[in-house]
C-alpha cells in the first residue's frame, strides 16, 4: 500500500495500463496511454472491449465499451459498460486489468446476444407476455424453447426477464397479485423484507453491528491501560531529554579537557613555559649588570631560572620526538 502512495500520477497510470496487459490476452494499443482494445470470443461471436482512459485516469473511472452492440444488464444502449461491479467501485487503488478481465469472463460465462440479431427476431416474432409464454411452454415444450431462445434478450423484454430471474417468486404470482403488489407500498415493503437476499443481508448487517459493538467495548476497556502507557511514555521522554542535555554538557567538558591535555597542546605549553623562564633569566642577568643585586643572589637566581628553562626545553624536545615516532607509525 505504501509504495502506491509515493508513486507519481504517471507511474500509477502506467502501472494500471500494465495490469491490463498482464491479466488479459489480445490487448491492442490504439492510442498510446489512452485507448486500448481487447478481443475475445463469447457464444460464437467475436467481441471487442474498448478501453478509453481520460486525462484524469486513474482518479476518474475508465470508459469501457463493447463492440458490436450486445444485450446485457451491464451494458446500456450505447454499448458502454456501466453496471459492472468492478467499474462501479473503481478507485485509484483498483487494477484496470482485473476489472476488464471480470467483464470478459462474465460475457464468456453467459454469452449475450448481439443487438442486431435481436432486432431481426423482434421483427419476425410476436411479442407475448412472459407469463403467457410459460403457460404455452407447458403445452408445447418445443414452442417454449424456441420462444425463449428468440426473445429472452430482446430490448423490450430484457429488463422484465432480468427481474424475474432476480425475483423468481414473481413467476408464481397471479396477475391480480402482481397488480396489488404494484399498487400497495406496504405489500412491496413486505415482499422485499421477505426476500432471501434481504434476509441474508440483514443478518450480515446485524452480525457486523454486533462485531463493531464488541470491538468498541474492547477498545473502551483498554482506555485506562492506554492512558497509563501514555503517561509512562511522557515520563520516559522527559528522562531521555534530561539525559540528552547532561550528555551534551559532559561531552563539551570532555572535549575541553581532551584539547587541554592533548600531547600537541602540552608540547606547545612546554615551549611557551621554556621561553618564559628563559626571558626571566635574561632579566636577572640585566638586573645584575645594573648592580641592583649582589653576586650570590644573582648566581642563585640565574642558575635556578636556567635549570628550569633547560628542563622545559628537554621535555618539549622529547615529547616532539615521541609524537614524530607515533605519527610515522600511523597514530
Amino acid at each position: 500500500m505504501l509504495s502506491r502512495i509515493y508513486r507519481s500520477e504517471l507511474e500509477i497510470r502506467k502501472r494500471q495500463i500494465d495490469t491490463l496487459k498482464v491479466f488479459n490476452d489480445n490487448v491492442t494499443e490504439i492510442k498510446e496511454g489512452s485507448e486500448y482494445q481487447v478481443q475475445f470470443c463469447a457464444g460464437g461471436h467475436n467481441l471487442t472491449v474498448i478501453v478509453n482512459l481520460t486525462k484524469d485516469f486513474p482518479n476518474e473511472k475508465p470508459i469501457i465499451k463493447v463492440s458490436p452492440l450486445i444485450i446485457h444488464p451491464w451494458v446500456n444502449n450505447e454499448g458502454e459498460v456501466i453496471s459492472a461491479p468492478g467499474l462501479l467501485n473503481f478507485t485509484v487503488y483498483s487494477d484496470l486489468g482485473r476489472v476488464v478481465q471480470a467483464i470478459i469472463r462474465e460475457f464468456e460465462r453467459t454469452p449475450p446476444p448481439l443487438a442486431s440479431e435481436q432486432q431481426i427476431n423482434n421483427i419476425t416474432s410476436p411479442t407475448i407476455p412472459i407469463r403467457d409464454c410459460d403457460n404455452m411452454g407447458k403445452i408445447n415444450p418445443n414452442y417454449q424453447s424456441n420462444y425463449i431462445s428468440r426473445h429472452s434478450f430482446s430490448p423490450s423484454q430484457a429488463t422484465n426477464i432480468f427481474q424475474t430471474v432476480a425475483f423468481p417468486q414473481l413467476n408464481t404470482y397471479a396477475l391480480e397479485e402482481l397488480e396489488f403488489l404494484n399498487e400497495s407500498e406496504e405489500r412491496r415493503a413486505e415482499f422485499i423484507e421477505n426476500l432471501q437476499q434481504v434476509r441474508d443481508m440483514n443478518k450480515t448487517l446485524d452480525d457486523m453491528i454486533c462485531h463493531v459493538e464488541e470491538l468498541a467495548d474492547l477498545n473502551l476497556s483498554k482506555e485506562k491501560q492506554l492512558e497509563e502507557l501514555q503517561k509512562d511514555i511522557d515520563f520516559r521522554i522527559q528522562e531521555v531529554t534530561k539525559l540528552a542535555f547532561e550528555n551534551e554538557r559532559l561531552n563539551i567538558t570532555y572535549q575541553n579537557l581532551s584539547d587541554k591535555y592533548s600531547p600537541e597542546n602540552i608540547k606547545g605549553q612546554l615551549k611557551l613555559a621554556a621561553e618564559k623562564s628563559e626571558a626571566e633569566s635574561e632579566e636577572i642577568a640585566d638586573t645584575f649588570l645594573k648592580g641592583e643585586i649582589d653576586v650570590d643572589k644573582f648566581v642563585s637566581m640565574y642558575i635556578q631560572s636556567r635549570s628550569l628553562t633547560q628542563a622545559r626545553k628537554t621535555k618539549e624536545e622529547k615529547l616532539s620526538q615521541q609524537l614524530q615516532i607515533l605519527k610515522k607509525a600511523g597514530f
